[in-house]
């Protein structure tokens, strides 16, 4: 497992390095279409180019900004919202836990994807909205499941201590983060895998900025070109952001995983 682990996360580092590095590591500028149409993979366009002359290698590397950042920043958005709706439920309880509850179910029986497609085609196609679209239909399973460890924690002697003391909620969510941080991190490590599946499937299907090269519109310009599958022009066309979105979001699972596993390994050796 713990080789599992170092490997996951190094697979998600190097990622998140490449992302980072971009403007450094592109060869070209990733709209840049002045190249010649369709090349093979050589040393100058080392995936080579697609049918506008665009240097597919720079796509890709462009696609580690952009796919990468909107699902850290949608999975960071909607475990924080997650969280603290889950921890406010645990502290009033009451109508408010009932209300909150209720959205959660609701927003849990229609089916995600479909309601994001909806909303986003209507957004405008900006990147930000994107983010948002994906972090509100997300945060219901993560409040689902940080109340459900929420309720019980609060309910322990050491909390009860502090609200006998007047505590406040920051007192109290202090008291309450060593229990929850495992939780809470699954969740956004979960958040991550779905909001990059999410923004890359919004993409395929054209919704969000046009400008933007992410890898779900790089997979969509693939398959609209019709000869995508003549002459093995997929393997480096097609294949490259497929692979890398695969590979981030079973690294990620991974992760989640083996974090998962210590985290219930730890709460059997508590009790």
């Amino acid at each position: 497992m713990r080789i599992l682990r170092v490997i996951s996360l190094a697979v998600i580092l190097g990622m998140l390095l490449i992302g980072l590095a971009y403007p450094v590591l592109t060869p070209y500028h990733a709209g840049d279409f002045s190249h010649e149409v369709l090349m093979h993979p050589s040393g100058a366009h080392l995936l080579g180019t697609d049918e506008m002359g665009r240097d597919i290698f720079s796509m890709l590397l462009a696609g580690f900004r952009v796919t990468l950042g909107i699902a850290l920043a949608a999975a960071l958005i909607a475990t924080f919202l997650g969280t603290v709706l889950a921890v406010l439920c645990a502290y009033y309880r009451g109508w408010f836990d009932r209300v909150v509850v209720r959205f959660t179910a609701l927003f849990i029986i229609v089916p995600e994807i479909v309601v994001l497609l909806f909303f986003a085609s209507f957004a405008k196609p900006a990147v930000y909205n994107t983010v948002l679209a994906i972090a509100f239909f997300s945060w219901s399973k993560v409040t689902r499941i940080i109340r459900a460890r929420a309720v019980p924690t609060i309910a322990r002697e050491k909390i009860q201590y502090t609200l006998l003391l007047k505590g406040n909620l920051g007192d109290i969510l202090a008291k309450m983060w060593r229990e929850l941080y495992p939780a809470v991190a699954t969740m956004f490590v979960f958040q991550c895998s779905k909001a990059a599946v999410y923004e890359a499937t919004l993409s395929f299907f054209g919704i969000g900025d046009p400008l933007v090269r992410s890898w779900g519109r790089m997979i969509r310009a693939a398959l609209d070109y019709e000869g995508i599958f003549i002459g093995g022009v997929y393997l480096w066309y097609l294949l490259p952001p497929i692979i890398c979105i695969s590979l981030f979001v079973v690294a990620l699972s991974f992760l989640a995983f083996e974090r998962d596993w210590m985290s219930n390994d730890t709460d059997g050796f508590r009790a």
